[in-house]
């Protein structure tokens, strides 16, 4: 799997092209890079992350196939986790449940629900957890196609609460870019269809795991406030319903068409270069002296 991060990372030096801003289907690729706590107990810490990109299918040789996705940890997350015993190896997990996968102590080949589990494998809109039971800090590089079309995100119920404290859905944005908030399609087209408004002990939230919140006011069009501004490649989020019996799905523009360009406003990121690959320069060709020029030459004298 290092192997083919380094391809990936090259290529996306020699193009520039990390991060797809382009309003039409690309394929172009980016890379998000996660930390990953550890400690020196037997106690997992789980670090909330989502999946950003298209990921491809890594057949043997570690080489990525373009053009067939996977959705299986082995291609996604690779050797990049600590493989060892059920019970001490690092874990990828699904949020709200689903399963779980590791890497077994034989051969460290990729076992459990999300690699071999058919509809339990790694889809896009989920949320899921890297336990690290490695005792040291792990960086998790997820790299794939920096793909703005949307398709194949699929709906995710949001389940109604029984109290007014509210459910939290786990989800994640499968969007290379930084996106606002008003452009997430939370509220929906008709009022009260999806998302609520209201005041802040009443309205519905989208909530970064870790991080801040935002919601919005009960008007057409909503205000929005909180110092949640936009969602972030790579991360996880919950979405707070508080909302007593009323239930809905959320679909992130998932109608096949695609999304708007990131206008000048929007919070775009471009990658950091880790210090390691920095080293790495495409190869120049010398300039090569044309005909016409020998020609232009020759005549000069």
């Amino acid at each position: 799997m290092k192997k083919v991060m380094f391809v990936v990372v090259c290529l996306m030096i020699v193009s520039t092209m990390a991060f797809a801003l382009e309003s039409g289907p690309s394929n172009k690729v980016g890379y998000v890079r996660i930390t990953c706590p550890g400690l020196t107990t037997s106690t997992y810490v789980y670090t909330p992350f989502g999946l950003p990109f298209v990921f491809w299918i890594v057949p043997t040789g570690n080489i990525p196939t373009y053009g067939t996705e996977s959705r299986k940890p082995s291609s996604i997350v690779g050797s990049q986790a600590n493989c060892g015993t059920l019970g001490g190896a690092d874990r990828i997990v699904r949020q709200g449940g689903g399963g779980y996968a590791y890497r077994a102590s034989t051969n460290c080949t990729w076992t459990g629900a999300l690699e071999t589990g058919g509809a339990a494998l790694m889809e896009p809109g989920r949320a899921y957890y890297y336990a690290n039971k490695s005792g040291a800090s792990r960086t998790l590089v997820l790299a794939g196609e920096a793909d703005t079309t949307a398709i194949g995100i699929p709906g995710m119920a949001i389940a109604a609460p029984t109290t007014t404290a509210g459910s939290y859905t786990p989800y994640s944005y499968r969007d290379p870019r930084q996106v606002n908030r008003d452009k997430l399609n939370l509220v929906g087209t008709v009022l009260h269809a999806q998302f609520w408004g209201g005041a802040l002990g009443s309205s519905d939230r989208l909530v970064e795991q870790g991080g801040s919140y935002c919601l919005c006011t009960d008007v057409i069009p909503p205000v929005w406030s909180g110092g949640l501004a936009y969602i972030t490649p790579g991360k996880a989020y919950y979405i707070l319903n508080k909302h007593v019996g009323h239930a809905w799905t959320y679909t992130y523009l998932a109608n096949g068409q695609a999304l708007m360009a990131a206008p000048p406003t929007d919070n775009i990121t471009t990658p950091v270069v880790p210090a390691e690959l920095q080293k790495v320069t495409p190869k120049m060709t010398a300039p090569v002296k044309t005909a016409a020029k020998t020609r232009t030459a020759s005549a000069a004298k």
